[in-house]
């Protein structure tokens, strides 16, 4: 794949600053941070927002101008577990919703460290249950996440065998959290540091989220998932982050496991670089990728 624009990356840069916390910045500071960067009340593509209640936790329903059946994205949101909301996480999501001519069901999940784990979890198996209410057959719903919430609907898939619940038609994992004790190589010895995030700063999320001792569970540290008849699974990174250790582990668990996978790392790219679509062509290409892979039939 072809490298980025060092201009758009420099851009880029600029604004992922603001992203780049110790372990000592307080949850208030990153959640403010977060929102000042990508929060946005304008929606691209001609795409129809309704706020609904799924089982008591408000959501925004994207529906595309094209969307094809009943087919409809469970997206959960990224921010370490800590921050991230709809707002700063629409404009993605209306991306996605257009490329893949899919509905788009976007929580608003409770944060840590108010709601610690097992909270975020249940409030997307509310929004999934909300959706087999409704009637949406699972083999027309689609997971999907970034970071933490890519984390987080990895672990509701492996959830749902708990529960003897039907799984989703496939997932979408961008720049997947899947370890939460932090100890992939990438976290220990990079040679260039990832632009947005370091490990102390992970590991103190993932403690306002979870006590360390529970780090092994699988609906806490999905990698450690059984992912026997595991749907399909299209994984995208950027090459520049710490979490691309995690991404390729998760590809080849889920591959030895005989998952379908396809495993996307963008050379130059950041972390969640496809939110930032306005400064780089390759933010656009990498979500237009995902569209074709869900209108393709997850091929």
């Amino acid at each position: 794949m072809s490298s980025a624009d060092p201009r758009a990356i420099r851009a880029a840069g600029k604004l992922f600053k603001k992203t780049v916390f110790s372990a000592k910045t307080p949850v208030k500071a990153v959640r403010a941070h977060y929102e000042a960067l990508l929060g946005t009340s304008i929606l691209p593509n001609n795409i129809d927002r309704q706020e609904v209640d799924v089982g008591s936790v408000p959501a925004d329903l994207l529906v595309p101008e094209l969307a094809i059946g009943e087919r409809t994205i469970l997206y959960a949101h990224g921010g370490g577990f800590i921050a991230g909301s709809r707002r700063a996480s629409v404009n993605l999501c209306a991306s996605l919703a257009h490329e893949s001519a899919s509905r788009l069901l976007l929580p608003e999940y409770r944060l840590a460290p108010e709601y610690p784990y097992p909270t975020a979890l249940e409030d997307l198996y509310r929004a999934y249950s909300w959706l087999l209410r409704k009637g949406t057959s699972p083999e027309d719903i689609i997971f999907a996440g970034d970071g933490a919430g890519a984390n987080l609907v990895l672990s509701l898939s492996h959830y749902l065998k708990t529960k003897a619940v039907p799984k989703p038609a496939a997932v979408i994992a961008l720049s997947p959290w899947v370890d939460l004790s932090c100890s992939s190589q990438a976290f220990l010895s990079r040679k260039n540091p990832d632009p947005i995030h370091n490990r102390e700063s992970l590991a103190a999320q993932a403690l306002q989220y979870t006590w360390q001792d529970n780090f092994a569970n699988p609906h806490v540290s999905p990698i450690l998932g059984d992912f026997t008849a595991f749907p399909p699974l299209f994984i995208q990174c950027g090459s520049e982050e710490i979490l691309i250790d995690d991404a390729r582990a998760l590809a080849d668990r889920a591959s030895r496991a005989g998952v379908p996978v396809t495993l996307e790392i963008c050379e130059g790219m950041w972390h969640l670089f496809q939110a930032i679509d306005s400064l780089t062509a390759e933010a656009h290409s990498a979500v237009r990728r995902l569209g074709q892979w869900v209108r393709a039939g997850y091929r």
